[in-house]
């Protein structure tokens, strides 16, 4: 028989990891960094008396106008949805907490992928009602597409997934003396200069530090989330330049041999100006070792880790010696890492699922992502079920005009 179960925090997050429909959004930790910013957490169980059968880490926000809230459930409910005991004990579960938090809505956007047959028939059985098949980021809590990369196989046969510019980058990346620092929280601030310059650069907002720490301070004891930073060695650098310099004087000795044409004066004068910005280079990373301005930081990321998936939950990068590739050495450094950590699959995050179309509101996260051999994977969607069907109608038009007011506030 399945019953509503007590288990503690470990019991649950072990579930979390091991199912296959388990995401790092609801694992206890991630509740409670969600805690610690306005929303209140709570979490259910249930099973029979020698194993557990599905989980829900709730999420509680407080609509102040209606003096009630609404029950978010991030990536859940985590559950076979084909065990129909499981599912109808866990929703009462659920619901019986909601009630209690005054909640008058529980929306879930289980891990499910669209694909999956009679998997909308099954959840809407439920009472369930499906809000669409969504594009973009502006119409769901949380962009249904995102791009995965298989990473269960060798590295040799995963270098060999990415697009050929990705694996030349790499390459290159490695001959400048970059070390991947696997770095305490005392160095959050320092991911957070780095994502205040790519915010500046990229044009978006960024979370408070205190925010960053939190994910830190909640996911790092239960080794679920690493603060790594891309170290940059000076002098190794130069002495990778240097080297570039010398290959790039060979180029231009061999093609002053051939017999001279428009083509190859080109050639020569973009090697030319190779030379000089590699020399620039050097340059200005002489003076910052005149200047003591070491270690010297240039990318950063937060990464996590929910059983076998790994996610690369933010990313940071300095405007500071962007061409010798930091960011690709980074990223091929965390997916070993990954591996190492048995992760299966690496999550890049949301895209539009408008890749290529005029309306897409974040243009170049696809091509990005692709090039890492990342898969688009469109998830089921959000599911709503209403408590109170009256206070849900009042939320939605509040909500519709409150969108349309933004939109002719942003034309």
């Amino acid at each position: 028989m399945i019953q509503k179960l007590s288990i503690n925090d470990q019991e649950h997050d072990h579930f979390v990891k091991n199912h296959p429909h388990g995401d790092m959004c609801q694992l206890s930790s991630w509740g409670k960094v969600k805690q610690a910013f306005g929303w209140e957490w709570s979490r259910v169980s249930v099973g029979a008396s020698d194993r557990v059968t599905g989980v829900a880490s709730l999420l509680y926000k407080r609509i102040p106008f209606l003096k009630k809230s609404i029950c978010y459930v991030s990536r859940g409910f985590v559950v076979d949805w084909f065990d129909e005991e499981s599912v109808r004990t866990l929703l009462e579960a659920v619901k019986q907490d909601a009630k209690e938090h005054k909640a008058f809505l529980i929306k879930i956007d289980p891990d499910l992928i669209e694909e999956t047959p009679d998997l909308l028939e099954q959840i809407e059985s439920f009472g369930f009602e499906h809000q669409g098949y969504t594009f973009g980021f502006k119409d769901a809590a949380q962009p249904r597409f995102h791009m995965v990369t298989d990473i269960d196989k060798s590295e040799k046969d995963l270098l060999k997934s990415f697009q050929a510019r990705t694996r030349t980058n790499i390459r290159k990346a490695s001959k400048y003396g970059f070390e991947l620092e696997d770095a305490s929280e005392s160095k959050m601030n320092v991911f957070y200069d780095i994502m205040k310059v790519t915010g500046d650069r990229d044009g978006f907002l960024i979370r408070d530090l205190s925010y960053f720490k939190r994910i830190y301070q909640e996911m790092h004891p239960n080794k679920e989330a690493k603060l790594f930073l891309v170290k940059l060695n000076p002098d190794q650098a130069i002495e990778g330049l240097e080297r570039d310099i010398k290959n790039r004087l060979k180029e231009k000795k061999n093609l002053e041999k051939k017999e001279a044409n428009e083509g190859i004066l080109q050639q020569l004068e973009q090697i030319d100006q190779s030379i000089q910005n590699t020399n620039d280079q050097i340059e200005a990373l002489r003076q910052t070792k005149e200047e003591g301005l070491q270690p010297i930081y240039l990318s950063g990321a937060i990464y996590v880790q929910c059983g076998s998936k790994a996610y690369y939950l933010y990313g940071a990068s300095s405007n500071q010696f962007r061409d010798l590739l930091p960011n690709y050495f980074m990223q091929w450094e965390m997916m070993r890492y990954a591996q190492s950590q048995g992760g299966l699959t690496y999550d890049f995050g949301g895209v539009s699922g408008l890749e290529g179309k005029p309306e897409d509101d974040a243009p170049g996260l696809f091509e990005f992502k692709k090039r890492w051999g990342a898969k688009k994977r469109a998830r089921i969607g959000e599911f709503d079920y209403e408590l109170s069907p009256l206070f849900a109608k009042i939320y939605r038009l509040a909500f519709s005009l409150r969108s349309k007011l933004i939109e002719l506030k942003n034309r």
